[in-house]
């Protein structure tokens, strides 16, 4: 077994407390350790505030943009705030790179609704 973290990585978790879903905006950004790449392993969700009308979608991307974002939550649609969860386990096949702010935003698809988001990365 290795002693450095190549091997197994550094598992960061990445937490916005009732982030609102109703515009399409940036809910929060982060940045990794530096000199390290990463991979977003998942993206959860529960819901703070019921969200109505239309689910929302949220994407984990660099600010500079990458034609596809990195990883894409399933739909976040529930009226039973602080009861509905959910958890996308991510296979990400395109890399954070090193030392790039990344963000986390919603499509702002609901009329209403929030929800504490946590975004799981493994940098190496």
């Amino acid at each position: 077994m290795s002693g450095n973290n190549y091997d197994s990585g550094l598992e960061i978790s990445y937490r916005f407390p009732a982030a609102s879903l109703t515009s399409a905006a940036v809910v929060g950004r982060f940045i990794g350790p530096a000199g390290k790449v990463g991979r977003v392993k998942s993206v959860s969700s529960i819901v703070t505030t019921g969200v109505t009308v239309a689910a929302a979608v949220v994407d984990v991307d660099t600010v500079a943009g990458i034609t596809t974002p990195v990883a894409t939550t399933i739909p976040i649609s529930s009226a039973n705030a602080g009861l509905s969860a959910t958890k996308a386990e991510i296979d990400a096949s395109t890399e954070l790179p090193a030392d790039t702010v990344v963000q986390v935003s919603s499509d702002g698809g609901p009329t209403a609704g929030a929800a504490d988001l946590v975004v799981v990365v493994n940098w190496y």
